[in-house]
């Protein structure tokens, strides 16, 4: 019996160890043959995002004596934060070293010296062990959020890439292709396709095992860097990936050649120079001719100064004028044929652009039919845009301006025309017999030439009212309207009116802020607005002070007798109607378009228009009848409760109503006199929706009536005039909150100088608020000494509570609150101009990040508009843990004082969270999160919970 259990317990035994060597030996074999993985790993990432692009090295390619592009690419990196080493190009007078290479004849000697530089760069990234590099030209333009964008190229990008291409050169890329899988949409508007055809050298990544095959691989030869890699590619050498569309494109000015598949969504260079040149100078063209009419003052002498008039029939019925006009056109179709230009745009001098044209032209030849012989930018005629001649295959949904067949596209101010175009229009129109545009009207009908329209139109024919500038039998006024006139936002139109359509122009100034005068003088010479600033009463001033057991102020009495004393000089200079501004304001860009618009749909009868206000109340109900839809951006209203006095105008029959029923005795605020005037139907009122004039806020530049009053009652432009104009940096410099507070602690200098950065390349103000230190103890035991947090988790507590009460003892409305380890998306301004716009009023909390990945996921979104398109939405707010970048506003400031003021166990955010939960301060969560928190790998997550 012992034996035969030593036995049983032997086998035991022998069974165990069996076991354990085949589970190490599974083990070890799964370790050894997992899966390579299929995307990059993203935390390698992490510590270049702000600084690389997500490489480990970015060279750029240049000669030290290209001065300005070296200059341009500093200011770009300093604009998005991108540190880069520049790679001196090799001299033409290196002959040394070029004769190294053995290069063979075919080459010429910038492609010589191109492939040097790029093999030299190649060489270097293998030396320096680097796991990969971009690579650079000297004269590119970048997106400006191209941090971003790269981003989330990493998280999608395969890891067995050795070639990334951030441009190209051909047309094909990405065509009839599929691009990578993007399982988690993390890249929505960027994709990655593997490469086909690039072509081009000027922006690519390499990986450092691409870096060893192309030195292996690369022998000089006939072929140009870019025609090697391509080769490479083409055989399946090299794996590569191209960024679809480019996050990077090669920049052109003019003159230097049509480059340019593509344009970027925002230039960085259009953002740091308003003097940048456009990237193609010639809107997709061979050529652009401009026919100069406005230097001929008297155009029926104009036929006796062309000898080639003489080829026309001297007997047509045509007035010379006319004939000179055709004349005009016919010489510039010889010159296409004559130059041999595949295509070629024609303007006439009295026109104006969109704001955006080359974007416009840029989507309008990806789809225009390749047998187009003629291209209407603009026209003057009703019939075009009919729905039976909508293009359906040469159309992008999301684009707002689409090709229609011609049908009677009249006018000739801006079309374009193919060479064989040309060809046909020559051997058509020999012989004049009618005006030159009713002439190739005629050639369209008989489908003799394939002609298409864009509608809307992209460049205009100036407003016209002299009767004797209409052409014979046809009404120029159905001339459509420019969205953004290019001549109305640089202000070079002598067309537009100097005081927007009104008699005349006031603007109510306060003598001590010099600073507000400034700005609008700024805009009135950029816009040719004629201001004429009258001096404010001050609220200081004897005459100014009053009672204060009214409950008035002797703010509000100031601002009453400054619009009073306004109405009485209107009446003596007898003016027909007039605008009253105050001096804290901005306006549309296109302000002078606007008005032109409105002046035509703007009953004979109103008395007072509101171009701004600060009301919830406006734009209720329908708006007035636009038959035509003159306006279809602004709408006219009847006015319900317009507050604020900052832009409005009034007519001369307004005047007398206003002086008949006021007095220099202050009853209520100017604002609500006018409103109640409104109401009680005295006045025939009508606004403006939405306001094309609104008042400016910021830390800076309180409200000088009502210091604490909210940013949240304002409206928001859609293009600011003083941000175009870069004389105001401060208008939405604290993202649409009275004041924002940077948490920095003391010991993290180097968080400091990020925040810092971070502040001057997006534009915002803060004030730095320094951390109360763990070994604070007098500034902790301030909130209960007998508290259960951590010191650390203490001072942040207080820290906190500190700015709820600065917030309430300097009278501001909201402060929004950021910790010091934040990474903030680039374009937040925009992002919190549409947030303000759906915020609901009774607001307490606002968080722009958060720690909770399941915020939103058991609520809808609250939608004020259907057809908001943000991929920004808010919601109520859940448990949104952390308090990296969160607002709060009076109200809720009040409240969390009040409720927090006892600090026992829990951190704040979670003290937070328990009010929220409770119901006791509403809050809402924008998700997803525009503010993040962002720390490198080897850093402690929190100073709070290391």
């Amino acid at each position: 019996m012992a034996m035969l259990r030593l036995n049983i317990e032997m086998r035991y035994m022998v069974a165990v160890i069996i076991l354990a060597v085949f589970t190490y030996a599974s083990l070890w074999c799964s370790y050894v043959l997992r899966p390579v993985p299929i995307y990059r790993d993203v935390k390698k990432f992490s510590k270049h995002s702000n600084f690389s692009l997500g490489f480990d090295h970015v060279y750029v390619i240049s000669s030290s004596d290209q001065t300005n592009r070296r200059d341009r690419m500093k200011n770009i990196a300093k604009k998005i934060g991108l540190e880069f080493e520049f790679f001196p190009a090799i001299s033409p007078e290196d002959t040394n070293i070029i004769d190294e290479f053995n290069f063979d004849d075919g080459l010429d000697q910038s492609q010589k010296l191109s492939y040097i530089n790029h093999y030299n760069i190649f060489q270097l990234i293998d030396q320096s062990d680097y796991e990969d590099a971009l690579i650079l030209d000297d004269n590119l333009d970048f997106e400006l959020n191209i941090t971003s964008i790269m981003l989330n190229i990493h998280k999608i990008l395969p890891a067995d890439w050795e070639i990334l291409h951030l441009t190209f050169c051909n047309s094909q890329e990405g065509v009839h292709n599929s691009p990578v899988w993007d399982a988690k949409n993390d890249s929505p508007d960027y994709k990655l396709f593997k490469s086909k055809k690039t072509y081009c050298a000027n922006a690519y990544a390499v990986s450092s095992s691409g870096v060893s095959k192309l030195l292996k691989t690369l022998k000089p030869s006939k072929l140009s860097i870019e025609s090697e890699l391509t080769k490479l590619i083409q055989s399946n050498d090299l794996i590569s990936y191209t960024i679809l569309p480019p996050p990077i494109i090669p920049w052109r000015s003019p003159g230097s050649g049509n480059y340019g598949l593509y344009s970027l969504k925002k230039s960085i260079i259009n953002l740091l120079s308003d003097k940048s040149k456009p990237l193609n100078s010639t809107l997709g063209f061979d050529k652009i001719y401009v026919i100069n009419d406005s230097e001929r003052p008297d155009k029926p002498i104009l036929k006796s100064n062309f000898d080639a008039v003489k080829k026309f029939n001297p007997h047509n019925s045509l007035a010379p004028s006319d004939t000179a006009h055709y004349l005009s056109h016919y010489m510039v179709y010889q010159s296409i044929v004559d130059h041999g230009y595949d295509s070629a745009l024609i303007l006439e001098d009295g026109i104006d652009f969109e704001l955006n044209i080359v974007s416009i032209m840029t989507n309008t030849h990806r789809n225009l039919p390749a047998d187009w012989e003629i291209v209407y930018l603009g026209h003057c005629s009703e019939l075009e845009g009919d729905s039976s001649a909508f293009l359906s295959d040469n159309n992008d949904e999301s684009s707002e301006y689409k090709l229609f067949k011609s049908k009677k596209p009249y006018c000739t101010h801006a079309y374009a025309i193919s060479y064989v175009g040309a060809i046909k229009i020559l051997q058509k129109l020999a012989k004049p017999s009618n005006l030159i545009d009713l002439g190739l009207v005629n050639m369209i009908e008989q489908e003799i030439i394939t002609s298409y329209t864009i509608i809307p139109p992209v460049i205009s024919r100036w407003r016209i009212y002299d009767q004797s500038d209409k052409y014979p039998g046809r009404k120029t006024f159905d001339i459509p309207t420019l969205k953004d006139s290019t001549l109305y936002s640089l202000g070079l139109t002598f067309e537009s009116n100097s005081t927007l359509g009104f008699g005349h122009i006031f603007v109510i100034n306060l003598l001590n802020r010099a600073d507000r005068r400034k700005k609008l003088e700024t805009l009135a010479n950029k816009f040719n607005l004629d201001l004429e600033f009258i001096p404010a009463v001050s609220k200081d001033s004897e005459e100014a002070q009053i009672d204060p057991n009214t409950g008035l102020r002797s703010t509000h009495k100031a601002c009453y007798l400054s619009h009073y004393r306004t109405y009485k000089l209107i009446e003596e200079r007898g003016y027909e109607s007039a605008l009253i501004l105050e001096d804290d304001i901005d306006i549309e860009l296109n302000i002078a378009s606007i008005m032109t618009d409105i002046h035509q749909i703007v009953p004979s009868n109103w008395e007072i228009l509101y171009l701004g206000f600060c009301s919830n109340w406006e734009g209720w109900g329908d708006p007035l009848e636009d038959k035509n839809n003159i306006s279809p951006s602004y709408k006219l209203y009847n006015s319900k409760m317009p507050y604020c006095t900052h832009a409005y105008a009034v007519s001369r029959a307004g005047i007398r109503k206003l002086l008949g029923k006021l007095t220099e005795e202050l009853k209520n605020p100017i604002d609500l006199e006018l409103v109640g005037m409104v109401e009680d139907k005295y006045l025939n009122a009508y606004t403006i929706m939405p306001p094309i004039i609104i008042q400016w806020r910021s830390p800076n530049n309180p409200s000088d009536i009502s210091p604490g009053q909210k940013a949240l009652d304002f409206y928001f432009l859609k293009n600011s005039a003083l941000h175009y104009l870069g004389v105001l940096k401060e208008s939405n410099t604290t993202f649409g909150f009275n004041y924002i507070y940077a948490v920095n602690h003391p010991d993290r200098p180097d968080r400091l100088e990020k925040l810092e950065s971070l502040s001057a390349r997006l534009f915002f103000d803060k004030e730095i608020w320094h951390a109360i230190l763990d070994n604070s103890t007098n500034q902790l035991n301030e909130l209960n000494p007998s508290s259960e947090l951590k010191p650390s988790e203490k001072a942040h507590y207080v820290t906190h509570y500190n700015i709820y009460k600065s917030i309430i003892d300097r009278n501001q409305g909201s402060g929004l609150i950021l910790e010091d380890d934040i990474d903030i998306e680039v374009n937040i301004s925009l992002i919190m101009t549409e947030v303000h716009q759906s915020l609901p009023n009774d607001w307490e909390l606002l968080y722009l990040g958060h720690c909770n990945n399941l915020e939103g996921k058991s609520s809808e979104p609250i939608i004020v508009n259907e057809n908001d398109i943000s991929s920004y939405k808010l919601y109520q707010s859940e448990k949104p843990y952390c308090t990296y970048a969160y607002a709060v506003s009076r109200a809720g400031a009040h409240k969390l004082v009040e409720a927090l003021r006892n600090p026992t166990k829990y951190p704040i955010d979670q003290e937070i969270v328990k009010l929220i939960q409770a119901k006791k301060i509403k809050s809402y969560s924008l998700i997803p999160p525009i503010v993040v928190h962002w720390h490198f790998p080897n850093e402690s997550p929190t100073d709070i919970s290391p």
